[in-house]
Order: structure tokens, then sequence, then C-alpha cells
């Protein structure tokens, strides 16, 4: 029993040296700032400040990749974390959208900030400034109800 342990312990060490190899890409595409939300949109600095800490890193082309994402097998489930933000809401892409999208993209913040799905619990341990206080969720429900209003 003690030499399958043994084996078995080697062949995880050999797979995850192996997939060091063997790695999903960790660049961020090159974002055309003309479709970025601030192009169309004047967004407060402090509001802007928020989305930055909490939103930008899956939200956006923006992302900030942490020594820790480049590890496999990690990288993978960061890459994933990131690749399905970007797809449910990308701020680098924001005038892409039509106004009815924008719209249900903006209903989207309001009910995944208020229902505290956003930021994800996954994320805050390792980026504790990405934590929302009430006042910084009632800024981002402000923010994105009048932003919804306006539109």
């Amino acid at each position: 029993m003690k030499k399958i342990l043994k084996i078995a312990a080697v062949v995880v060490i050999v797979l995850i040296i192996a997939l060091q190899f063997f790695k999903p890409d960790t660049v961020n595409p090159v974002e055309d700032k003309s479709k970025f939300i601030t192009s169309k949109h004047q967004i407060p600095d402090n509001v802007f400040q928020k989305l930055e800490k909490s939103c930008f890193d899956c939200h956006s082309y923006r992302t900030k990749w942490p020594w820790y994402s480049k590890i496999s097998p990690v990288v993978y489930l960061v890459n994933n974390d990131v690749n399905d933000g970007r797809k449910h809401l990308n701020f680098s892409v924001w005038t892409d959208y039509d106004k009815s999208r924008m719209i249900d993209k903006l209903d989207g913040i309001i009910t995944e900030v208020k229902d505290g799905e956003m930021p994800m619990s996954i994320y805050l341990p390792l980026h504790p400034e990405a934590k929302m206080s009430d006042a910084d969720v009632k800024m981002l429900l402000d923010w994105a109800k009048n932003l919804k209003d306006s539109l």
C-alpha cells in the first residue's frame, strides 16, 4: 500500500511539472480605447477606482495577472474565470453593446453587486482591496442605476 502511494505521489508531481509546459495564454488582448466604457460614459473617479479594484481583472482587457496565475493547475482556473467574466460583461468592449444590451449589463451589475455575488468570494482572499463595503455597494448601485436611466 505504501508503495502505491509513493508511485501515485510521483505520478502527480510529474504531471504537475509537465503541465507547466502546456498552459493557456495569460496575455490580455489589445484594448481599443474607443470601445472602453469611458469613451462613451463619464464615470466619477471614486466609481472608476472601485470598478478598477473590484471588477476590471475579470471584466475587461485590463486584467492584472498575479504570479500564481502563471502556475499550473491554478492558471487554468484563473484563465477560465477571466474568460467567463469577460463573456458576461466586458468594459473593454462596452461600445460594441447596443443600448438594450448595455441596459441588460447594468441590470446584471445591479443584481450581482446587490446580492453580494460580485466580486466572487473566491477572488477576495488574494485581492482584499476588491472587497466592497456597504458604502461601495451603494455607490456602484447608484452609478449603475443612474447610467441605466440615462440610456
